[in-house]
């Protein structure tokens, strides 16, 4: 699929079917399928709530989730870091010598 032509789409999340202009017609589809998962998941947990809060839960569930992501991807680079400056200081003096 040629990325840079965005594609129309039909998705339905939550009973609702909404048409989306995508350049990833496969990722699309996985993220409403993801995002449907999530809103019937608190739906059933939570079966007197509004439509509305249900879609502001999820929003915050998935916020949360890419939060922890951009930390977790923080430290792994920042681990990362340091193996690369131990080395580094390992094979300088390796050099030295």
């Amino acid at each position: 699929m040629d990325l840079s032509q965005p594609k129309t789409i039909k998705v339905k999340i939550f009973n609702t079917e909404y048409t989306l202009k995508v350049e990833d017609e496969e990722l699309a589809y996985k993220v409403a399928e993801y995002v449907d998962g999530l809103m019937r998941e608190l739906h059933d947990k939570l079966p007197n709530q509004s439509v509305l809060t249900i879609a502001i839960l999820t929003a915050l569930n998935i916020a949360e989730e890419l939060f922890r992501e951009r930390m977790n991807k923080g430290y792994v680079e920042s681990e990362i870091e340091d193996l690369l400056r131990g080395l580094s200081s390992k094979v300088d003096k390796i050099l030295s010598l």
